[in-house]
């Protein structure tokens, strides 16, 4: 079962007294790898956790254990690399936000290796009127490896409002990048020749009876600002396919608190938000999982199953997570890391967000965690992502693709102090042909899919 009632009538109390009764640890004494964090000793982690972040992860939960590891670079790949140097200070914005004049890289050079591989050529600065928004073109244009396959995941999810049992769905997604792939260079940038499109995504439930079937299709294009993407659901209670408009993309998905606009921290238009620079600072962050969960602890998972159902509810709960049954704060290992936090305001009437605060590393701009307010800027959502290192994680597919892969990610609804939990530890760069890219991105097969 996955759920956890946050008591704040209890909380607030506790709280207070903890903190008088054991003050806080200079962020001056540096975390030593090996070192153990536990509910005992938990002021030796405050300086490294954001204090949006704070009351919800390491206060009032006693099964906190955190293990500090030897930071390390996870510079992305050569080619990437590369990239950023060859077509460095080319990017621009036009009047709508919208980049322009991107071809592979990061667009804006503000990691430390960006701007040192670029000569300090053009590097982002504060000063810039359009910091905030830079900053989140390099989160969306970041090292994604080509892609990201999940042969199978598997998600805690809360069946229905009237039904409180937390159950387990299985299925299948990936998303392929078209355009704007430096790992394609020298001869080109684009996975389909001509193609209009940035990425294409596509996610499929196959297990339980009553949610199998259900899939969403989702393709980005290059000019959003010229064409809104393309997204369907394939329904099977209904029985067709149906178009999704851009307001339910920010709608939960199958009873969770998931949304498609929250994917990676943020999947929406870029443009279309009001971004801004908050700060930068020094936090914790579980970039290189050491564990074997889900799906890796099924015997005979081979990371090529994309039918029928791998495991079960016992190979989902064998690793631990918390608080909230869903967050790293137990058994994880953890390192220092640079981290951006943006702040982002959508733009659309009726949004069930005011803002967003998000956080990203620095070096890689991998997704961190976030925290979304509601309208009337109480604490709504929490999303934290976990992740593994392509050239230790020993999984075919991986190797040589220098990427930071998600491999688990957690929703919390703070205000019922419910979660959601999904698993997906054999996530893959693997790459697709450009061939098998366009027959596997047809809106066509939702339909013959879901049979």
């Amino acid at each position: 079962m996955r759920w956890h009632t946050f008591l704040r009538a209890a909380f607030w109390p506790y709280l207070a007294a903890s903190l008088l009764a054991s003050p806080p640890a200079s962020a001056s004494t540096p975390l030593e790898p090996g070192e153990t964090v536990t509910y005992e000793n938990r002021d030796r982690i405050r300086p490294w956790i954001p204090d949006e972040l704070e009351p919800y992860v390491i206060d009032n939960f006693p099964d906190l254990h955190m293990t500090i590891v030897e930071p390390r670079s996870y510079r992305p790949h050569p080619k990437f690399v590369e990239a950023t140097t060859r077509f460095a200070c080319q990017a621009t914005l036009d009047q709508h936000g919208q980049i322009q004049n991107y071809r592979a890289g990061e667009p804006f050079p503000y990691s430390d290796w960006a701007q040192e591989v670029t000569g300090h050529a053009c590097d982002l600065r504060a000063d810039d009127p359009h910091f905030g928004l830079k900053l989140a073109w390099n989160a969306n244009f970041r090292w994604h490896g080509g892609g990201i396959n999940m042969t199978r995941w598997a998600q805690s999810y809360w069946r229905e409002a009237t039904d409180k049992t937390w159950k387990i769905s299985q299925g299948t997604y990936r998303r392929t990048h078209f355009s704007n792939r430096p790992d394609l260079l020298p001869d080109r940038t684009e996975l389909v020749e001509g193609t209009d499109l940035e990425w294409a995504e596509y996610s499929e439930a196959l297990h339980p009876f009553d949610l199998r079937g259900t899939s969403f299709m989702v393709l980005r294009y290059r000019d959003s600002v010229a064409r809104e993407d393309d997204a369907w659901a394939y329904i099977p209670t209904l029985r067709r396919v149906r178009r999704i408009s851009p307001g339910q993309k920010s709608d939960p998905l199958q009873g969770t608190d998931s949304t498609l606009e929250d994917f990676f921290l943020f999947s929406g238009y870029v443009w279309n938000e009001d971004w801004s620079f908050v700060r930068e600072e020094e936090v914790v962050a579980a970039m290189d999982t050491q564990r074997t969960c889900y799906p890796l602890n099924v015997d005979g998972f081979s990371g090529k199953e994309e039918r029928g159902v791998v495991g079960d509810e016992d190979h989902f709960n064998k690793c631990r997570f918390g608080p909230y049954d869903s967050l790293p704060f137990v058994d994880e290992t953890w390192e220092t890391r640079q981290a951006v936090v943006l702040e982002q305001r959508p733009r659309r009437e009726g949004h069930p967000y005011s803002r967003k605060l998000l956080w990203y590393d620095k070096e890689t701009f991998a997704p961190l965690a976030f925290v979304a307010y509601d309208q009337e800027n109480e604490p709504m959502r929490l999303t934290w992502y976990l992740g593994d290192w392509s050239e230790t994680a020993g999984r075919p597919n991986t190797s040589d693709r220098h990427v930071r892969l998600v491999v688990s990610t957690s929703v919390i609804n703070l205000r019922k102090g419910v979660s959601n939990l999904m698993q997906f530890f054999g996530s893959s760069a693997e790459d697709m042909t450009a061939n098998e890219a366009k027959r596997y991105f047809d809106v066509t097969r939702l339909k013959q899919r879901a049979h």
